[in-house]
C-alpha cells in the first residue's frame, strides 16, 4: 500500500491519524510550519515546502487541516499539493459505513461512525466527520465540511465549499449553495443560496457572506 505524508499537524490531523492508524497505512511523517504534537510514529517532516522533497509517484497525500466555518484555507492547501503533482489519499475510518454503491473522489474523509449511504457522491476533498450521515443520492460538493452529527437528508445537493455545522439538519431534496454555511444546530427545510449564511430552527439567512465561526 502507498506511503502517506499528513499535511497539517492540529486537532484534524490526530483524528485523521487516529483512522488511519487503525487501517494500519504506513504515514511517513507530517508537514506543518510547527511540529504537531502525533507521536514519534507521525515525526515532523518540515513546512509545506518540503514537499517538493518527494516523489509524487511514490506517496499520496493526507490533509490534514480542519475548517471551521470557512473551507477555503483547507481546500488551497489541497490544491497546493495537487498543482505539485501530488494525489490525495482517500480516508475512511473502519468504523464509518460506506455503501458499495456511493462514489467517492480523490481525498475524500469518512471518519468514525459517520455513515455514507446508496446512491451518495461526495467529491473531492471533501470531509464527512464524527458520527455525519449523508444519505441516499445526496451529492456533496468539493471540498465541503460535514461536520459531526449533522444529517443530511436523501437528495440534498451541498455546492462545493460549504461547510455544514454541527448537528445541523437538513431535510430531503434541498440544495445547499456553493461556499454556505449552515449554522451549528440548524434545521434547514428551504433551499440555501450561494454564499449564504443560515441558522436557527427553521434556519434562516443572517448574511450573504461568511463572516465568523458557526
Amino acid at each position: 500500500m502507498t506511503e502517506l505524508i499528513l499535511l497539517g499537524g492540529g486537532g484534524h490531523a490526530r483524528s485523521v491519524l487516529a483512522a488511519l492508524r487503525e487501517q494500519g497505512r504506513t504515514v511517513l511523517g507530517h508537514l506543518a510550519p510547527q511540529p504537531g504534537d502525533l507521536g514519534d510514529d507521525c515525526p515532523h517532516l518540515g513546512d509545506d515546502e518540503s514537499m517538493d522533497a518527494f516523489d509524487p509517484g511514490a506517496v499520496l497525500f493526507v490533509n490534514g487541516l480542519g475548517s471551521v466555518a470557512s473551507t477555503d484555507s483547507r481546500r488551497a492547501l489541497h490544491e497546493r499539493a495537487v498543482r505539485r503533482g501530488f494525489r490525495a489519499a482517500r480516508v475512511v475510518h473502519p468504523r464509518a459505513f460506506v455503501d458499495p454503491g456511493a462514489r467517492l473522489g480523490d481525498g475524500v474523509q469518512v471518519l468514525a461512525g459517520a455513515i455514507v449511504n446508496v446512491g451518495a457522491v461526495v467529491e473531492e476533498g471533501a470531509l464527512i466527520n464524527t458520527g455525519a450521515i449523508i444519505e441516499h443520492d445526496v451529492v456533496v460538493g468539493a471540498h465541503s465540511h460535514v461536520s459531526p452529527g449533522a444529517v443530511i437528508a436523501g437528495g440534498v445537493r451541498i455546492g462545493d465549499g460549504a461547510h455544514v455545522g454541527l448537528g445541523a439538519r437538513v431535510i430531503q431534496g434541498v440544495s445547499v449553495g456553493s461556499g454556505s454555511l449552515i449554522g451549528a444546530g440548524a434545521v434547514v427545510i428551504e433551499d440555501v443560496p450561494e454564499g449564504a449564511v443560515v441558522v436557527g430552527v427553521p434556519a434562516r439567512a443572517i448574511a450573504s457572506e461568511k463572516k465568523g465561526p458557526a
